[in-house]
């Protein structure tokens, strides 16, 4: 039986996660120019067997992540954000790693206006209710994952969400699974894939 929940989803089961303020660096901020989508990552770059396209890459408002934050983004300088879902048709219930993946790119006029949307989404995300916030290590110019756990048909259930900037990108990735079959460690590769997409000249 195919189990999905979290934000904006009909079960509702956990909420949201997290963030960090911009990494400090010496030399100037590069902008990227790139459409968001083509930057995400792609089902052949998935560490992990048997996903699938749930939903293709499509373009997402500015409340992708959070909806109550549209109109803040939009003032820091948001210019178009793109989405990609993937998906494995397992059992929840013995399952280890993640069951879905929804992973964003949101691509902003500056870099300055990327770092401040960045502190407030973290400031916004990390106040919810049972959000945990978790290090990532080192992660493009700076992330910071939270974990919110929940149930699902009576089985504990964790969403992992991992919020990270790579110059003027908000890059955002939400994996949901079994609570302790999910790991973070298990999607911080994806994280790095799609940073390594955004780097690559």
């Amino acid at each position: 039986m195919r189990a999905r929940w979290g934000a904006a989803r009909t079960l509702g089961v956990l909420a949201l996660t997290a963030l960090t303020a911009p990494a400090c660096g010496s030399s100037a901020p590069t902008t990227l120019h790139g459409t968001p989508g083509s930057y995400l990552i792609t089902l052949s770059q998935l560490p992990s067997p048997d996903f699938i396209v749930y939903q293709a890459v499509k373009e997402v408002g500015p409340g992708w992540l959070d909806e109550a934050s549209s109109t803040t983004l939009r003032k820091d300088g948001l210019a178009r954000a793109a989405m990609v879902e993937y998906y494995r048709n397992v059992a929840f219930s013995t399952s280890n790693g993640a069951i879905t993946l929804a992973v964003a790119v949101a691509s902003f006029t500056t870099t300055a206006g990327a770092a401040a949307a960045l502190i407030h989404l973290d400031t916004v995300l990390d106040a919810r209710a049972g959000a945990v916030p978790v290090s990532t290590g080192p992660l493009g110019d700076g992330g910071l994952a939270t974990t919110t756990q929940g149930t699902v048909e009576g089985v504990g259930a964790i969403q992992i969400i991992v919020v990270w900037r790579v110059d003027n990108l908000i890059d955002t990735l939400v994996a949901e699974g079994r609570l302790g079959g999910l790991q973070l460690d298990q999607i911080l590769p994806i994280a790095a894939a799609q940073t390594a997409n955004e780097r690559a000249p």
